[in-house]
């Protein structure tokens, strides 16, 4: 996959990822369009044509001092024909507004159409017959108009504006209503992708793998523990879904600590004070362990949790400061794994972790990532170097698999 493939991916998930601002920003330009859509009342359409008498022919039969439509056309938009046109409406209009709502147009080489815009049906109306009629004047009267341009008589209203379209006040809104939606949206995504550029914090598996060099053993759905009664729940009625249950069991396979008799093992949980979403990730394997038949303590600041007797799996539960982490005070133990939520830590915290990590002698067995983002689909297992290499690699799949012939 070429890098501007993953940059258009990774961007997809940044703005998926922050759908609720964008949708945000779309509902606020929403309402920006339909206010201005209330401030500028839609407009009505009418028009008007005027017809040309064919210019005169000479002895030969070949059209004498033919004048381009183009020049009527701009006669009939010229400012002497819209300040006169624009009095003659109700309200009057000056030149300028006049200009900005008349148009016209060579329908052919003798026929103008004038289209004209008002706030209401009857100035549209209005407007289109005026300009038609005070065109006619100028075109067939000698005053102030140079050479022949005067002498052109016999041209006729052709056809008067009578009707008047548009100005539905629900298409107006609608219109600018969406339109305001969509800008919203687009800024929207400008935003968060503005911001997700400047991000480092690591939310892909395979990024976080990558930080480190440590595969991800599993993911799993973070216990909201906020108060000592969350957490005593938490150890005595824990009961996973089927698909975390899976995945806190193979964190234990893979890590050789869910035997049920023989050497007692033991295991440290590391993960960052602040990080919430992973904290409860010590307690929720003690617990789940107890379910499957292991008998387990839990150690929280050299204070033990367990059963009466001996216990097969000791957890030790460690809190490290996300900017100078130490295990100093710690006590060693036969697995280490360190537990992260995704989207809450850069991939340089999680080297010092690692360094502090084998500083005190350890060494980091795997990594559990919590509330994984819903639009990852890497495993977080594959080295590095061998998804480079273009090779078919592992992908988390969703949906139910279909039977091929």
């Amino acid at each position: 996959m070429s890098a501007q493939q993953l940059d258009v991916k990774k961007s997809w998930q940044a703005i998926r990822r922050h759908r609720l601002l964008v949708g945000a920003v779309a509902v606020v330009g929403l309402m920006a369009g339909i206010g201005y859509g209330l401030m500028q009342p839609p407009m009505y359409s009418a028009s008007s044509q005027v017809v040309l008498p064919p210019p005169p022919q000479s002895a030969s039969g070949v059209s004498s001092n033919a004048q381009s439509i183009d020049t009527q056309v701009y006669i009939a938009e010229s400012g002497p024909v819209l300040l006169s046109a624009g009095q003659n409406v109700t309200p009057a209009l000056s030149t300028e507004q006049a200009r900005a709502r008349v148009k016209a147009t060579a329908v052919t080489e003798d026929v103008i159409r004038i289209d004209a815009q008002g706030t209401t049906a009857t100035q549209a109306i209005q407007l289109a017959n005026a300009v038609a009629q005070v065109y006619l004047v100028f075109i067939t009267t000698d005053q102030k108009l140079p050479g022949d341009l005067g002498k052109r008589t016999g041209a006729r209203m052709l056809e008067q504006a009578v009707n008047a379209h548009g100005g539905s006040m629900l298409v107006h809104t609608g219109t600018y209503g969406g339109l305001g939606a969509l800008l919203g949206a687009i800024a929207g995504a400008v935003l968060v992708l503005a911001r997700a550029r400047g991000d480092r914090r690591l939310r892909l598996r395979d990024d976080i793998a990558d930080a480190v060099g440590i595969p991800v053993l599993a993911s799993v759905s973070s216990y909201r523990a906020n108060d000592p009664s969350d957490w005593a729940n938490l150890l005595e009625h824990y009961s996973p879904t089927a698909v975390d249950a899976w995945a806190l069991r193979k964190v234990l396979h893979n890590l050789a600590l869910d035997a049920k008799g023989g050497q007692q093992v033991s295991l440290t949980v590391i993960s960052f004070a602040d990080d919430g979403k992973a904290r409860p990730l010590g307690p929720q394997l003690a617990a789940f362990a107890g379910t499957v038949g292991i008998s387990t303590s839990l150690v929280i600041d050299q204070h033990h949790d367990k059963p009466s007797g001996q216990v097969a799996l000791e957890i030790h539960l460690v809190l490290v400061d996300r900017d100078a982490p130490h295990l100093d005070d710690s006590e060693p133990t036969t697995r280490t794994i360190v537990a992260l939520s995704a989207g809450t830590v850069t991939a340089e915290e999680l080297a010092r972790l690692a360094v502090a990590t084998a500083a005190d002698d350890r060494t980091i067995d795997g990594l559990v990532v919590t509330d994984p983002d819903p639009s990852d689909r890497t495993v977080g297992r594959v080295a590095q170097a061998q998804r480079r290499a273009g090779s078919r690699l592992p992908t988390l799949l969703t949906g139910t698999a279909r039977r091929t012939r």
